[in-house]
């Protein structure tokens, strides 16, 4: 349980700590873990029909396993009998499908790939090597490195024109004034409601450096919620960010069609702290009422705002095209294609 004195301590980095600790505590106590071992991977022809048969065939064993009956012996011997004609029917229909789909359109890499996926073999998914000025990196902490630099220098300043660097420098250099006599409405106290609210609608994702995760904090009790929201407050009033929510696990994942041993062709993927996540979600919700409600946003802006789409566009561009049509008028479209847009924005 979060207790008042745990929140109430005057260093907000200590508080923070320990609120994390004692859940994460909790929680190895009473949750147990599953192991390290990663899902198979299924082969191609492996169906629904497949795996009821299966979990059926193993739920007979247990039962003959616990009960060690003539009857229980016969039901498993059935269980097993038919979970192995499921499979073999099943394999059976995939070759005979793959087989006859083999024409001149399809090339020897796709076959020879549906056949080793058909037997089980899968490429292996982590990375095997990295290239660095020409050579080959392969050990595991160097190609930590060169993936590290690769991002470093994605995001350099030295990317920025001249202009832009020194707006840059010199907007920075101007504090930013947190307090205002003024009483409005986004800079209030934090609720319940809005903490309730922000919960209910949380997808479960992966943990950040502390290993918190979001079902921690959807089992607590009211009155433990009670005093995170008093610590989120204390945050959100002493404008103090806490050090250990600055941290992230930053995944590679390769970009589709692009060279695998190129440093350059990952995206990184951060994972930080899902407490933060849910102290930035309450904050966004009311950013984004603030900037919706006063038409800040263009209207024809359709990206990260709800109840919108990119199919909001393309029915605008299919409607201006149509008009166009009826009145024998020119229609002129520009694309933009923003080089690396995502690592840079």
């Amino acid at each position: 349980m979060i207790t008042r004195d745990m929140v109430e301590g005057e260093n907000l980095n200590e508080v923070v700590n320990l609120v994390t600790k004692t859940i994460i505590s909790v929680a190895d106590d009473s949750i147990p873990k599953s192991g390290l071992s990663f899902p198979k991977n299924r082969k191609p022809w492996w169906n629904k029909y497949c795996t009821d048969t299966n979990r059926d065939q193993r739920r007979a064993w247990n039962v003959f396993r616990r009960h060690p009956t003539s009857a229980n012996q016969i039901a498993f011997q059935r269980a097993k009998s038919i979970a192995r004609w499921a499979r073999r029917k099943s394999e059976r229909g995939y070759w005979i499908k793959f087989v006859s789909g083999i024409n001149s359109s399809v090339t020897a890499k796709d076959m020879w790939d549906n056949v080793r996926r058909a037997c089980g073999i899968y490429p292996e998914k982590r990375i095997s090597c990295l290239r660095k000025n020409g050579q080959e990196v392969r050990n595991i902490s160097d190609m930590v490195d060169v993936l590290a630099e690769a991002f470093a220098s994605i995001c350099s300043a030295s990317n920025y024109t001249e202009p832009f660097l020194t707006h840059k420098n010199r907007t920075e250099r101007i504090k930013l004034r947190f307090q205002t006599t003024k009483h409005i409405s986004y800079n209030t106290d934090l609720t319940i409601f809005e903490l309730h609210t922000a919960l209910s609608v949380l997808k479960h994702t992966s943990p950040g450096p502390d290993e918190f995760t979001y079902s921690m904090l959807q089992h607590l009790s009211e009155h433990s919620l009670l005093n995170i929201l008093y610590m989120f407050n204390r945050i959100w009033k002493e404008h103090v960010f806490p050090d250990c929510w600055k941290h992230a696990f930053i995944i590679p994942i390769p970009k589709p069609g692009k060279d695998s041993q190129d440093p350059l062709n990952y995206r990184p993927i951060a994972l930080t702290s899902c407490m933060c996540k849910l102290f930035e979600r309450i904050v966004n919700v009311r950013l984004v009422h603030i900037l919706e409600k006063n038409e800040y946003i263009s209207p024809f802006q359709s990206g990260f705002r709800k109840s919108r789409s990119t199919i909001d566009n393309l029915m605008s561009l299919e409607t201006d095209i149509r008009f166009a049509f009826l009145k024998r008028n020119h229609l002129v479209s520009i694309f933009f294609d923003i080089y690396k847009a995502y690592d840079r924005t």
